[in-house]
This record gives C-alpha cells, sequence and structure tokens, in this order.
C-alpha cells in the first residue's frame, strides 16, 4: 500500500510539473505572438541616415506609438507598454477599470493563463490625470512578467537599471525609480491604498514620508508633488504573503496624436 501511494504521489508531481512547463511554455508563446504583432506594425522604406539623435529618438517613438495602435486594434483593453531596458520587463499593460483583475489568469487573447498579463489598477486613468498609476503583474518563478523587479531590492541593481519605461497609446515616459521597499500583504489596507494612489497633496506627501522609512535603501531621487509616478508591484516570497514595490516618478514625457494614420511627435513636456 505504501509503494503504491508513493508511485502515486510520483505520477501526481509528475503531472503537475508537466502541466506547469506547458502553462509557461503557453504563455511564453502567446507573448511571442505579441511581440510579431509589433514587428510586422510598422514597415519603413525612407532613409534616416542623416537624422541627429533628438531626431532619431523622435522617430523611435512615433514608430513605437504606431506599435501600440496596432496592439490596441488587436485588443482594446492593451493600454500600454512598460519596459526596463536589460531585463526581462518588456511587456503590453492592460486596463479593465469595470473589472479590475481580469489579466490575473489570462493572456492577451483573453485565454486562460497562469502567467497572466501586465495590468492597472482600476482606481488609476491611463490618461494620466492619476498621480501614482498602479502596476501590477505576477512573480513567475522561471524570471518572466514582473519576477525581476525584485532585484530593485539592492542598490547596485537599481544603479544599474535607474528607469522604467511607461507608455500610453498617446505618450512615451520615462520615470526614474525612487524607492523600492516590500510589506506583507496584511498591512496593506485601504488606508495604505489611499496613501499609495496619493490622489491629494496631503496623501502624496504622507507616502513620501512612508517611502523615507521603508524604502531599502535613498536612491538619491526624490519626488515632490505634483510629480507624476508610477508604481509596480508583484508577490514577494522572503515573507508570508508578501508584496514588492517599485516606486518611480516621471522625469520625461513625449506626446503623440495619429492624425491621418500617421502620429506626430510634439516637445517633451518638460
Amino acid at each position: 500500500l505504501i509503494a503504491l501511494l508513493g508511485i502515486a504521489a510520483a505520477l501526481f508531481l509528475g503531472y503537475k510539473l508537466v502541466k506547469k512547463e506547458l502553462d509557461y511554455r503557453k504563455g511564453q508563446e502567446a507573448l511571442e505572438d505579441v511581440y510579431r504583432v509589433m514587428d510586422s506594425a510598422v514597415y519603413e522604406t525612407e532613409e534616416y541616415s542623416g537624422l541627429d539623435a533628438a531626431e532619431e529618438k523622435e522617430r523611435q517613438n512615433r514608430l513605437r506609438l504606431a506599435q501600440y495602435e496596432a496592439l490596441n486594434r488587436q485588443n482594446p483593453d492593451m493600454q500600454g507598454w512598460i519596459r526596463i531596458e536589460g531585463t526581462k520587463v518588456d511587456y503590453p499593460v492592460m486596463y479593465t477599470p469595470d473589472e479590475p483583475e481580469f489579466y490575473i489568469n489570462r493572456n492577451f487573447d483573453k485565454e486562460k493563463s497562469s502567467y497572466g498579463m501586465i495590468f492597472i489598477d482600476g482606481d488609476c486613468r491611463v490618461d494620466q490625470s492619476t498621480p501614482n498609476i498602479l502596476i501590477y503583474g505576477h512573480h513567475m518563478k522561471n524570471g518572466d512578467m514582473f519576477a525581476e523587479i525584485e532585484k530593485y531590492n539592492s542598490r547596485e541593481f537599481q544603479e544599474a537599471h535607474p528607469y522604467v519605461k511607461f507608455d500610453t497609446l498617446a505618450e512615451t515616459g520615462t520615470y526614474q525609480v525612487i524607492a523600492a521597499f516590500k510589506q506583507p500583504a496584511s498591512r496593506l489596507d485601504e488606508d495604505f491604498k489611499t496613501m499609495l494612489l496619493a490622489k491629494d497633496e496631503e496623501q502624496y506627501e504622507k507616502l513620501m514620508n512612508y517611502l523615507k522609512i521603508h524604502r531599502f535603501y535613498d536612491t538619491g531621487a526624490e519626488a515632490v508633488w505634483p510629480d507624476r509616478l508610477i508604481t509596480l508591484t508583484t508577490c514577494e516570497y522572503t515573507q508570508k504573503d508578501g508584496r514588492f514595490f517599485v516606486v518611480a516618478k516621471r522625469v520625461e514625457s513625449r506626446l503623440s496624436f495619429f492624425l491621418m494614420g500617421k502620429p506626430v511627435a510634439h516637445k517633451p513636456l518638460f
């Protein structure tokens, strides 16, 4: 009987491992499909060898926004893109305010997936009118999705990756990391959520003071009202039901509007 129970347990464990591997592979394939849509969205035949650095940056922004437009046509829930250079973080960002966690276990095509998608909190708005946009993602054991943001517990990692790129359909944005911290979910009550959203100057200042106390280290960068913020959030496994947070402030934003099917770049806001 013991031998049979051992065999059954081994078979069940093997089944779970195979199922997880297939689920991970399906999640990776779904993301590869997204990248293929982006790659095929823009075709250019014009030569751009004479552009200076600023003009080339504008061209890259224009092409990237055209790619976002193509993805948005495929799935209107896609409302942005987040990336951290030198890491795996390079994903579309979904937004479904009427059902905020819709993509917690669904892929870009809305099929069931343990990978889920990166998504924005339902109490936030993607038009940048929200002082702090909260962005969630799974901490996948293979390092995908938001797993790598936990590396911001290291000052060395932050110094090597000081900026987060967060774009919407209308603008590209660069954000500088100002703090990283962790907390157990049991401490994340409604008062904490209100502070984190920072919808008025009082809550904003409360958040800044909280970061000074709870951050792993001083990044040398500070935010003051009304600097726009983003906060990346994922699970954290050094404590029971932990959460990991990375807060960054906007340091550059470039608007674009699609006219006659082409995006037209405007000057940086600052």
